[in-house]
């Protein structure tokens, strides 16, 4: 049976880590529980939830089995279960890699497709014959806006095509990569293991998007949000220039003193550094937010004065701490940042705030030690990992990386409770908990005790 001709030149399309890309090349593309029965590793980027209901959803057409069976692939290329993921920061959206496979293949015996994700509690509807082509979403399926009205359009724009236990590589009509290094790679791959190298591409592919750019920033080719390893990369690179700059013999004179002398002058006058002018009456639409950029930092740094962990620091970690809560949100500035004067919520504004720190840290002190450095530079651009760890399913396993001690956690620890309790009062109530446990569990999990 022919595909009805509007469908005709469509794609379907699965994203995957790169590093599973030699795995797929060398032995086949498999299905979840193809890929368990060979006993083959890859790198699982999707949510444990998720898969353990796929893992026991029945699939009710032929041929038949769990959802775990087949290869998933999505119709959309704006897909909200990509901006999930992405927004989670648990993954590298420049190490993400889609395969596309032209829609005919539908007609195959061993594909079938759903309306709907199958992802949630109520299976969607299951379909073998293209003709059911037209009982799907097209309106969500190729909207390109990120956003979905509600869980149902969401959904709806998620449909799949399953392909049972594996994936002839002949039918990868094109691969999209981030960047050309990957494109590189990638050829590089299929050509060591003796593969034919199906074309190898940039988003957009076909007129379609793929990756989530800061477009609306006019900043096309910057991932929305900085995942673990670059994160951590220039949080690295940042203290290293800061160092390195600072080493020439300055011509012009430093604002500041020392940390101490910021923060006296920052009380009087808020905007005495040009970052954080930028933010000054910065009016925001995030929901969670009902102040202002700079009337929430206010918060924030008169909130550390009561946290536990705050008042256990000495003076020149409580100095560092105040220091950093001045400076937490200047990565969501400039103000020129957005069109309206409006600041949108905006999840990669602690890898923007590092970048201001160079300048920062580099010009306007006297007086700045690789200590100070470092922990400056951890509390703005991890200011909110403890807190997305205990609400957002970040990885715990970002923190244990970063190799910190059992100082650094508790100086996380303040800024966090501080940060939280600016924006929700009652929220403080319930989250300080979750701090204590998570404090105490990391703490005895590492040995991080001073």
């Amino acid at each position: 049976m022919e595909i009805p001709i509007e469908y005709r030149g469509k794609y379907f399309y699965h994203f995957t880590h790169f590093e599973n890309l030699e795995s797929i090349v060398k032995n086949g593309f498999l299905s979840t529980n193809e890929k368990n029965r060979r006993n083959i590793k890859h790198t699982d980027i999707a949510n444990e939830n998720i898969q353990n209901r796929r893992s026991e959803m029945d699939i009710t057409c032929f041929p038949y089995g769990k959802v775990h069976d087949y290869v998933p692939f999505y119709l959309a290329t704006t897909n909200p279960m990509l901006l999930s993921i992405t927004n989670r920061k648990n993954i590298d959206q420049p190490f993400l890699i889609f395969f596309a496979i032209p829609i005919e293949k539908i007609t195959e015996e061993n594909v079938i497709f759903t309306n709907a994700s199958a992802n949630t509690n109520q299976p969607p509807n299951f379909f073998n014959s293209p003709d059911d082509l037209k009982k799907l979403d097209w309106a969500a399926i190729n909207k390109t806006k990120w956003g979905c009205f509600d869980d149902n359009e969401k959904h709806k724009r998620m449909a799949e095509v399953l392909i049972y236990k594996e994936v002839p590589l002949d039918w990868i009509h094109s691969i999209i990569v981030w960047s050309d290094s990957f494109k590189q790679c990638t050829i590089n791959i299929f050509t060591k293991n003796k593969k034919k190298v199906p074309n190898v591409t940039f988003s957009p592919f076909k007129c379609r998007h793929f990756y989530f750019t800061k477009f609306q920033l006019k900043r096309n080719n910057e991932t929305l949000v900085t995942g673990p390893y670059f994160l951590k990369y220039k949080f690295e690179n940042t203290i290293n220039k800061i160092i390195n700059n600072r080493k020439p013999i300055r011509d012009s004179k430093p604002r500041f003193k020392n940390i101490d002398n910021a923060i006296q002058k920052l009380k009087d006058d808020f905007c005495s550094i040009p970052e954080l002018e930028e933010i000054f009456e910065l009016n925001t639409d995030n929901k969670i937010h009902s102040d202002n950029v700079s009337d929430h930092t206010k918060k924030v740094v008169t909130n550390l004065s009561g946290v536990k962990y705050y008042e256990e620091l000495s003076e020149e970690d409580k100095q560092i701490v105040l220091i950093s809560a001045y400076f937490h949100d200047i990565g969501k500035g400039p103000k020129s940042k957005w069109e309206d004067g409006i600041q949108y919520a905006y999840p990669d504004h602690p890898a923007d705030g590092l970048e201001m720190l160079e300048r920062i840290l580099s010009e306007d002190f006297e007086e700045m030690t690789v200590y100070q450095i470092r922990k400056i530079c951890l509390l703005v651009g991890y200011h909110d990992l403890i807190g997305d760890i205990l609400e957002k399913e970040r990885s715990k396993k970002e923190l244990i990386d970063l190799n910190i001690n059992g100082k650094e956690l508790n100086m996380l620890a303040s800024l966090t409770i501080a940060d939280v309790s600016a924006i929700n009062f009652m929220w403080n109530l319930t989250i300080g908990l979750k701090i204590n446990n998570f404090v105490q569990e990391i703490t005895e999990k590492l040995c991080l005790y001073d």
